[in-house]
């Protein structure tokens, strides 16, 4: 499932979907972009090696099917044409920033029970 094929959906429908709700997937996008490390490059706008394919929201979808289908990386690799390294690099790195912003962050196993 991509980004272009699910938005237009109505909230109900991504919600079964996706997993979680519009505007928690809404808040999800704009925490990850908000804390994805600015470029160090010395010369502003000349990086190496070629531009990323995905756009965040995709990578988001990637995250939510690992959790909620429990999909391998290597089927989700496939499901958007990248090696099944790349794919573990973008979702360990997603999951890693939205629980740095400490909205989707749940307390431990004592304070659940």
């Amino acid at each position: 499932m991509k980004w272009k094929s699910i938005k237009q959906l109505q909230p109900e429908q991504f919600k079964r979907r996706v997993g979680v709700a519009r505007n928690t997937f809404d808040t999800m996008v704009s925490e990850y972009k908000r804390l994805l490390p600015a470029s160090t490059h010395k010369i502003p706008g000349k990086k190496r090696g070629p531009k990323g394919l995905l756009r965040k929201e995709d990578e988001l979808l990637m995250l939510l099917m690992y959790y909620r289908e429990y999909r391998t990386f290597y089927h989700i690799a496939g499901d958007y044409a990248l090696s099944e390294t790349q794919c573990w690099r973008i979702i360990t790195k997603a999951e890693k920033l939205l629980i740095k912003s400490g909205l989707f962050h749940l307390p431990g196993k004592k304070k659940l029970v």
